[in-house]
């Protein structure tokens, strides 16, 4: 049945996006990047910390917890994991591109359901941590 409303929820969430991106324009932070000739689904909406910026996921998850909005951090990297910690994975130039995302990523509340001004609360607090 949902597949019947797959350009509206598409179109829900891309709009969901853009204004989570807007709304942190002058922090140093971007949200999930995408090559400009692609179509993403933007099924999730994730903020990326720049490096150094002062700011950890830790912080922006705490914050948004005590303002009772739920986030969630990134996906743990495999090689990261215990069961997998013992076999090789593929770096770049010596540095872990996913490590890195994981150490700086944050997911942020993206339902389709979620009104403008629930996500106006979520862009405040996460401003308010800067």
């Amino acid at each position: 049945g949902q597949l019947l409303h797959l350009a509206e929820h598409r179109a829900r969430k891309a709009e969901i996006y853009a204004r989570y991106r807007e709304g942190f324009a002058g922090l140093p932070v971007s949200m999930n990047p995408y090559l400009a000739d692609t179509a993403p689904n933007f099924w999730l909406s994730c903020l990326l910390l720049d490096t150094g910026c002062g700011v950890t996921p830790t912080d922006v998850h705490e914050a948004l917890a005590a303002a009772d909005i739920e986030s969630r951090y990134s996906w743990r990297p495999m090689h990261m994991q215990e069961a997998f910690a013992k076999y090789d994975y593929i770096t770049a130039g010596g540095a872990s591109v996913s490590e890195d995302l994981f150490n700086r990523a944050l997911c942020l509340p993206s339902d389709i359901k979620m009104t403008k001004e629930e996500q106006d609360r979520v862009i405040d607090t996460i401003r308010a941590c800067f």
